[in-house]
């Protein structure tokens, strides 16, 4: 018993001791455990402030991010709010369809994208560009770049990246390419043109060099097959109607089954009885037509199979050609007609061209009808007398005649000649021989008449063309300079000055290519209904922003007026011509009228001003194309001559008519109607060319 209390004792201070260190170490851990979870909270705010200050960053930024995982099928783990404003889908919508961003990518794009989700290199990470459809159906161009977040072992985590917006870029570098193309288009165009008129050039030449027709065809059927045809062939028509092949050549590189024939295809009598061009792909062939539409013959050019495309335009020069042999043609026949001197009176009696003969005393021996008509001389008048007296002018006229031999052709001069129809423009050339000189000559008045209206077009247009282009350097000559500062407001007149000259050369050659457009027959005209009063009005509006503040502007619309079934834009471009034809001749201001009412099924406008008015002598040409009322401009009134031309194009071939009524010094009326679309029960979509309008109708002008 005493040894157990002994050791009671003794263990006493153990166990006490043992205590005391429990109770230590409990309150050291609970210490512990409270600091750790104090660091947790710290952290966890941490946390929480990055993740706001993350969030706040790419929600604003331009563009979208996103984050994805690696594994699976690389759903979407995080998107950026501005999903929004790039497919029309909100993020909460994208996350839970992880299938959304693949149905969004177009489907052109759709295969190459899903390849480069499968195939992520985290080394190089992902950029690519595509397309992608949003919610409304818009196309958005996007660049997507992400890279891969590796954790602190440097293994892949997620995929981390953005999506741009890129469609505007992409819209530019589109259009910047299509300028490209259209610009090396234009250039293979020039150069194609070229060698088109370098070819019409050298066959005239070939063809004027010899009255051997048969070689000189045989030789331009070997210049038109080097260039532009695999084979050509001439076929010519005899007296007793049947044909024969004159030249036929085939290129080098043509195909041996695309050897022209021996002789004339019978296709090409149907050509020379309809005297029309037949035009396909890969065949033109068009008729020999001579003097006083007469056809001799038919030329006939192929591409092959594998060659160039023949189009519309490349009618203009194989009809020069073709022209051209059919004038060999004649020269060469009626040059073997004089020197066999066989029925040579009722030959040149049926030739479209003057013909006379002078003996070697300068007597007048042969006077066709032709001469005749162009000189006002009649045969009883001229046969027998010398040709001095019988032609007014001959003795000035006969000196600047080119002459040559029956082996020597020369090109003819155009030459003034006084006769009693006033002035009239010839083009005459000689031939001398052993029993004196035949002389050709014929009426080219109305010829020189349009060439003197280009030249005065081309004169006319270089100096409206002239001033907006002085404008326009002058003010970037000016924007340029550094040695003066100009101010905000003084770099804004120049660039507006810019901008409005600019407008304005745009204008003129718009006007330009139109009445271009309109000669070739290739506008297209879309019919559909409108409501001409409201076209009217907004007419009006914009030509009262432009007008001098002298000029007054009054509208009158009769009740009822139908809608109008016709090309609305070409009806706006006429009313607006005419409005600023009206202002443009009403140089002292005034009333300028625009009208509307309705009439037998059609809708007519009218457009009357207080203005100079035109000649009575001058309205039957008012029309035409290049004419203009003032052409030296002594008045200061300016324009190409083009504006009245491409109203009356467009108005005939929308269906309609154009006149005018005017009195010189009081104003002009112009008036033009069109169909109403009450009176066409099928509106065509595309309105064809009309080539025989009705006659124009007259009414009095209004004296305003």
């Amino acid at each position: 018993m005493a040894d157990e209390s002994l050791a009671a004792l003794l263990t006493l201070p153990v166990l006490l001791a043992a205590g005391l260190a429990v109770g230590w170490l409990g309150t050291r851990l609970r210490e512990a455990s409270r600091e750790q979870r104090r660091a947790e909270a710290r952290t966890a705010d941490q946390l929480r402030k990055a993740e706001a200050r993350y969030r706040s960053l790419t929600e604003h930024l331009p563009l979208v991010t996103y984050a994805r995982s690696l594994t699976g099928d690389g759903e979407t783990a995080f998107v950026s709010p501005q999903i929004d404003r790039l497919v029309g889908y909100t993020a909460d919508e994208w996350l839970a369809d992880p299938g959304l961003f693949l149905r969004l990518v177009h489907p052109d794009d759709r295969d190459r994208v899903a390849a480069a989700l499968d195939k992520v290199d985290a080394a190089k990470g992902v950029r690519s560009s595509y397309r992608m459809t949003s919610r409304s159906g818009r196309v958005v161009s996007v660049r997507d770049e992400a890279v891969v977040v590796l954790d602190e072992a440097g293994r892949p985590l997620c995929v981390q990246g953005y999506l741009l917006d890129v469609s505007e870029r992409k819209a530019a570098e589109d259009e910047r390419n299509e300028l490209r193309s259209a610009e090396t288009a234009t250039a293979a165009e020039a150069r194609d043109r070229q060698r088109k008129i370098d070819f019409v050039a050298e066959a005239a030449s070939v063809l004027a060099s010899s009255l051997d027709v048969r070689s000189t065809a045989e030789q331009v059927a070997a210049l038109t097959v080097r260039d532009l045809a695999e084979w050509c062939a001439v076929d010519v028509l005899r007296q007793d109607g049947s044909l024969i092949r004159l030249a036929a050549e085939r290129a080098e590189s043509a195909a041996s089954s695309d050897e022209p024939q021996a002789h004339p295809e019978p296709d090409v009598l149907d050509v020379i009885r309809e005297g029309q061009p037949e035009l396909s792909e890969s065949q033109m062939r068009l008729p020999l037509v001579s003097r006083g539409d007469r056809v001799v013959g038919a030329l006939t050019l192929v591409t092959g199979e594998h060659g160039r495309r023949y189009g519309p335009e490349d009618l203009f020069w194989a009809r020069a050609v073709a022209g051209m042999i059919a004038l060999a043609i004649d020269a060469s026949r009626l040059h073997a007609e004089v020197e066999a001197r066989s029925d040579a009176n009722k030959v040149l009696a049926h030739v479209g061209d003057g013909v006379f003969l002078l003996d070697r005393g300068g007597i007048i021996k042969l006077w066709n009808p032709a001469s005749a008509a162009i000189t006002g001389v009649s045969p009883e008048a001229a046969v027998g007398k010398a040709a001095s007296k019988a032609i007014p002018g001959w003795p000035e006229v006969s000196e600047r005649v080119p002459v040559g031999t029956t082996h020597e052709p020369v090109r003819a001069a155009a030459l003034p000649l006084d006769t009693e129809r006033g002035e009239r423009w010839i083009s005459i050339s000689g031939v001398e021989f052993f029993g004196g000189t035949v002389y050709a000559l014929r009426d080219i008045t109305e010829e020189h008449r349009l060439d003197d209206l280009k030249a005065e077009f081309i004169a006319t247009a270089s100096h409206e063309l002239r001033t907006p282009l002085a404008a326009v350097y002058g003010a970037a000559q000016t924007l340029r300079r550094h040695d003066f500062a100009l101010d905000e407001a003084g770099r804004e007149r120049f660039i507006s000055m810019i901008v409005d000259e600019s407008e304005r050369l745009a204008a003129i050659v718009n006007q330009i290519l139109l009445a271009n457009q309109l000669e070739v027959g290739r506008l297209d005209l879309v019919t559909e209904p409108f409501d001409a009063a409201d076209l009217v009005e907004r007419v009006v509006e914009s030509a009262r922003t432009h007008a001098p503040s002298e000029i007054t502007f009054e509208v009158q619309v009769a009740e009822g007026v139908p809608p109008v079934a016709a090309d609305k834009d070409r009806a706006r471009q006429v009313l607006v011509n005419l409005v600023e034809n009206a202002v443009k001749y009403s140089p002292g201001g005034g009333r300028i009228e625009l009208g509307l009412e309705s009439e037998n099924g059609t809708v007519r406008f009218r457009v009357v001003d207080e203005g100079m008015g035109i000649p009575a002598d001058e309205q039957d040409r008012i029309f035409e194309k290049f004419y203009r009322l003032d052409p030296n401009m002594t008045q200061g009134i300016g324009g190409t001559g083009l504006g009245l031309y491409i109203c009356s194009e467009l108005v005939e071939r929308m269906g309609g008519q154009i006149w005018l009524d005017s009195k010189e010094g009081i104003g002009s009326a112009f008036y033009f109607q069109l169909p109403s679309a009450s009176s066409t029960p099928a509106l065509p979509k595309i309105l064809a060319e009309r080539t025989s309008p009705a006659p124009p109708r007259s009414t009095a002008v209004a004296d305003g």
